[in-house]
């Protein structure tokens, strides 16, 4: 083993090189770290058990410092594009790309630069969600990033209510409708009743069914504002039990109630008429009656036709 010995201010200062023959190849060996090399230099080697003369070019390389990944948080549309960079020191001559700590090949939707320096990702899927880091190598060092994390905005798809419907209760019961969509960033949630607003925005709702009116169709609707997606769901709820209306909304039972008064009027009308008509035919109490003459056959050898009066009929006075 031999050593080489720094000159003050000489090309390496603090460095102290061993050198040691293995066969025909010469080994070096930085004494002390860590290291910063200036250009490629020549140094002379001599073997303490030889006399022969060595001439080595030395090109050093660097301890990698730690690198970057940038932009440290990212957030992309479904379908969408994004690019990570990789910052780190030029003597780094190895980049790879790593997701969630596996390693990443490019492909038709990863493209690499030619330094590997840049990651873009084409058609986002869901999977690419997660945290990539770079990691650079050189002869004597290896580093890695920190995390730099991609998220993915994507949905509602759908959404559903639960309890599913439809949902009969009796009137006092307490009732808790939850809405649920899958989307990132999470949704804002609007809940409607028969149509109209409610200006409830949680995703869950909880009330207590205290009057007819809250009987009908509720439904929830789940806005993505990234995408700008909506999703709905509906569920019917009906009031049951001892005086429920039937499950009718308040609009139909009031047109009940009227139709029934309507039809009552037109019955009381038309039985008056009736009696009317009938009291007009009846023969008044007092009266003469009006005679009746009726047509007798001829009798053999009898004279010309008459008219003879019809016995009136005889009334019999009905007592209540």
């Amino acid at each position: 083993m031999g050593r080489i010995p720094h000159r003050p201010g000489g090309p390496w200062p603090g460095i102290l090189l061993a050198a040691s023959v293995l066969g025909s190849c010469l080994q070096l060996t930085l004494a002390q770290t860590p290291v910063t090399i200036v250009p490629p230099s020549t140094v002379q080697i001599r073997s303490p058990t030889s006399r022969v003369l060595a001439t080595v070019v030395l090109r050093g390389s660097e301890i990698l410092p730690k690198p970057t990944v940038t932009p440290r948080q990212i957030q992309v549309l479904e379908n969408g594009t994004f690019t990570l960079r990789c910052n780190s020191s030029p003597s780094a001559n190895t980049v790879l790309w790593l997701q969630d700590g596996v390693s990443l090949a490019p492909s038709d939707r990863l493209v690499l630069s030619p330094d590997n320096r840049t990651l873009t990702v084409l058609g986002v899927t869901r999977g690419d969600a997660g945290t990539y880091q770079c990691e650079v190598r050189n002869p004597v060092s290896t580093n890695r990033s920190e995390n730099s994390t991609v998220t993915l905005a994507y949905g509602p798809d759908s959404a559903r209510i639960d309890p599913p419907g439809p949902i009969g209760l009796t009137l006092g019961s307490p009732l808790t409708l939850t809405c649920v969509a899958n989307s990132v960033p999470a949704p804002s949630y609007r809940w409607v009743l028969n149509g109209t607003d409610t200006k409830e925005t949680g995703s869950s709702l909880t009330f207590k069914l205290t009057t007819w009116a809250q009987q009908g169709t509720y439904e929830c609707r789940a806005h993505n504002p990234v995408t700008g997606r909506t999703a709905w769901a509906s569920v019917a709820v009906r009031v049951t039990g001892t005086g429920a209306p039937s499950g009718l909304s308040a609009g139909a039972i009031a047109g009940i109630v009227i139709g029934s008064l309507v039809g009552a009027a037109l019955v009381g009308v038309g039985a008056y008429f009736l009696y009317s008509r009938c009291r007009n035919e009846t023969p008044r109490e007092n009266e003469a009656p009006v005679p009746v003459y009726e047509n007798l056959p001829p009798t053999a050898g009898a004279g010309p036709v008459t008219l003879q009066p019809r016995q009136p009929d005889v009334y019999e006075e009905l007592k209540k």
